[in-house]
């Protein structure tokens, strides 16, 4: 995993199965929304534990107890480790592709440090940790540490929109606050309407909220900003059917098809193509 900047994208639109589920479906849904905070937060204390998913973490992917990473975690454990032994077990476990406890060890160099790349190195890896959490109360622990790690980057720099980008997609995507993601991306574009990821996630819920005239016009927007987001063409062409107007789905769809070099998506989309025009 870099540790550069990683688009993260959100919400699912639903009926274009052959195309969006490739690209964006999570693995998690939200809470129940009549959950309550003290709940879920029960549910997590009692039903999830870190040292647990550490250990059967290591045991699936046999790790050597008398590897260099032992000796790394045991001067973190003695609070004599160096700033890079942090990075360097973080590193580890991105090659070992368990971003949650990647993000664990850059949280706690972060602790010590106070720097802002620490923090957002955390919170992108418990954003991923979330985005592949194989159950809803391990998605549920890291959704909350992800957005604790995000506040603290905003609380450091509250002109990062990458940050608050993030933030809102996980309020939207994996809290019953949606409403709450949806005033954070908001804000971003009102910052800066040429922001792609938060123009992209607004059109995905705008899709799940049936308000499809209005995906229809962020998805032209991330297209306007980023003519090489040919996938585009697919939200919209989707976005047409939902309305009624085949015509116009049928275009788009060709057009991503006549701009794709994917022959397997362009099989499906044209698979689709020819489903609208028997109807």
């Amino acid at each position: 995993m870099a540790e550069g900047r990683i688009l993260r994208i959100g919400l699912v639109v639903g009926a274009v199965v052959l195309v969006a589920a490739i690209y964006l479906l999570p693995k998690t849904t939200p809470k129940d929304q009549h959950d309550t905070k003290e709940e879920v937060q029960t549910a997590k204390e009692i039903s999830f534990s870190f040292e647990d998913f550490v250990s059967s973490s290591k045991t699936k992917i046999g790790w050597d107890s008398g590897n260099k990473v032992s000796v790394w975690e045991d001067s973190i454990k003695k609070n004599i480790a160096s700033s890079t032994s942090y990075d360097s077990i973080a590193k580890a476990w991105d090659d070992a592709k368990v971003p949650g406890i990647s993000a664990w060890y850059f949280e706690q160099k972060a602790e010590k440090t106070g720097i802002e790349k620490d923090w957002l190195n955390a919170a992108y890896r418990y954003f991923d940790a979330f985005k592949i959490g194989k159950d809803s109360l391990e998605a549920a622990y890291f959704v909350d540490k992800a957005m604790k790690t995000y506040l603290k980057v905003i609380e450091l720099n509250p002109e990062n929109l990458d940050a608050k980008t993030d933030l809102g997609i996980l309020y939207a995507e994996g809290t019953a606050e949606p409403m709450k993601g949806i005033t954070l991306l908001r804000e971003v574009i009102t910052a800066n309407p040429k922001h792609e990821n938060a123009q992209l996630n607004l059109g995905f819920l705008s899709m799940k909220s049936g308000q499809f005239d209005k995906a229809i016009e962020r998805f032209a927007k991330v297209l306007e900003i980023n003519p090489a987001r040919i996938d585009m063409y697919v939200y919209m062409g989707e976005a047409y059917v939902r309305t009624g107007n085949k015509e116009q789905a049928i275009e788009n769809l060709k057009i991503f098809k006549n701009l794709s070099n994917d022959q397997a998506m362009i099989k499906d989309v044209d698979d689709y193509i020819t489903s609208l025009e028997a109807k």
